[in-house]
């Protein structure tokens, strides 16, 4: 992101941004909720050592996304020319063929994670396809003449997709549990769509959350001010960067966990965990406390200063969201998804209908507000009913209730 808003125009880098938050939103019946659910799955069953019901799992996946995300790319494509500038609309494309890929790679992980390969089952994600993108960008601009576009942008982007959808799928195999080869697949469709309908919903709604302001900021001010906001977004992300981090290693720990009846096992964990990520996040949240329109300027260029007061308010929102732990997963992973849901239901509403409201008058600023109120909203309710439901308590002040 940092190279891109030096390459790009500001108006170019915010209709990128545009683009990425739509094909992400497009992408969540196979993406978030689903890995959560692939990964759920295939540590029980693991534990189980029920190899047949994890190749059902895995071929009942593929087919998911191919069949349904073929459809859903299909109606975007034919719909798209009624809600974008037609000059815009060759770039919506390319993200198209984007958000059909990605899911791949985010299933493949999810599977590695479920074998309790943590670090590995995130490599293709976070390490391959971005170096992978850097890569292809310093080789056009090395090799070509022609300056960066955000059609070239796209369309190498679309390239570091595909080329690490190999690897991942290249390492999953790797690591794939010789039962599973030799075993027959053994199919439990209505179960899972009974998990995993509430589960995409939960998660789905979460990024939906995440998401949904860059989209109205485009829509209610316009694109450039969409690409200042998304770096203030983006930078706010890191606060939750090891809350995040733990909840990849943690996730299949509190299922099998809290599965086999050790309460006071996993609740010691969960204050351990809650401790360690909020103390390892204080200097994050007190550098762009402190000076967010430098921290700004040196990474994007002077002109993105301008985002600083919206990075503030996101940065004490997502600090708020590091303190209260893992609630959100222990709801998920426990049984209490429905719990997840009327949380992430009321945030995301508050989120719309004060974006709604406070972008045409205050414009990213307005953004921050709204998402900021539904980010701590969403914390405060899951952090109630997570101790309320399950006796576990995910503050850092955490001890069995």
């Amino acid at each position: 992101m940092v190279l891109l808003t030096r390459l790009l125009t500001e108006a170019e880098f915010g209709l990128y941004s545009i683009i990425l938050s739509f094909i992400t939103l497009l992408a969540l019946p196979f993406t978030g909720g689903f890995s959560l659910f692939n990964m759920k799955h295939t540590s029980s069953y693991m534990s189980e050592k029920a190899f047949n019901k994890i190749k059902g799992l895995m071929l009942f996946t593929l087919l998911w996304i191919a069949i349904d995300g073929s459809v859903l790319a299909l109606i975007a494509y034919f719909g798209l020319g009624f809600f974008v500038e037609a000059s815009h609309l060759p770039f919506y494309l390319t993200g198209l063929f984007i958000m059909f890929l990605t899911p791949f790679i985010l299933q493949s992980g999810a599977f590695l994670r479920g074998f309790k390969h943590v670090v590995i089952g995130r490599v293709p994600e976070y390490i391959i396809q971005p170096i992978l993108f850097v890569a292809l960008i310093a080789t056009h601009i090395i090799l070509s003449d022609d300056p960066l576009t955000i059609a070239k942008t796209l369309e190498l982007h679309l390239i570091s997709v595909a080329i690490t959808l190999i690897f991942s799928l290249l390492i999953l195999f790797k690591y794939l549990p010789s039962g599973i080869l030799n075993s027959k697949a053994k199919y439990d469709v209505l179960n899972w769509f009974k998990s995993a309908l509430p589960l995409i919903f939960f998660i789905g709604m979460i990024v939906v959350n995440s998401h949904i302001d860059i989209l109205m900021v485009g829509a209610l001010a316009s694109e450039q001010e969409a690409g200042f906001y998304r770096t203030a977004s983006r930078l706010a992300g890191f606060i939750p960067f090891f809350l995040f981090a733990t909840n990849n290693a943690v996730g299949p720990y509190i299922a099998s966990l809290h599965s086999e009846g050790k309460s006071k096992q996993l609740q010691k964990i969960l204050t351990m965990v809650a401790r360690l990520t909020f103390f390892a996040t204080l200097p994050l949240l007190f550098i762009l406390l402190i000076v967010p329109n430098f921290t700004l300027s040196l990474l994007f260029g002077s002109q993105y200063g301008v985002a600083a007061t919206a990075l503030i308010i996101l940065a004490i929102a997502n600090f708020f969201n590091v303190a209260m732990g893992q609630v959100g997963q222990v709801m998920a992973l426990t049984g209490h998804e429905k719990y997840t849901a009327y949380a992430v239901i009321i945030s995301v509403l508050c989120n719309i209908g004060l974006n709604y409201v406070l972008v045409p008058q205050y414009g990213i600023n307005g953004a921050a507000i709204a998402t900021g109120a539904s980010i701590i909203i969403w914390n405060a309710l899951l952090t109630y009913w997570t101790q309320r439901k399950t006796g576990y308590v995910c503050h850092i002040f955490g001890k069995r209730s």
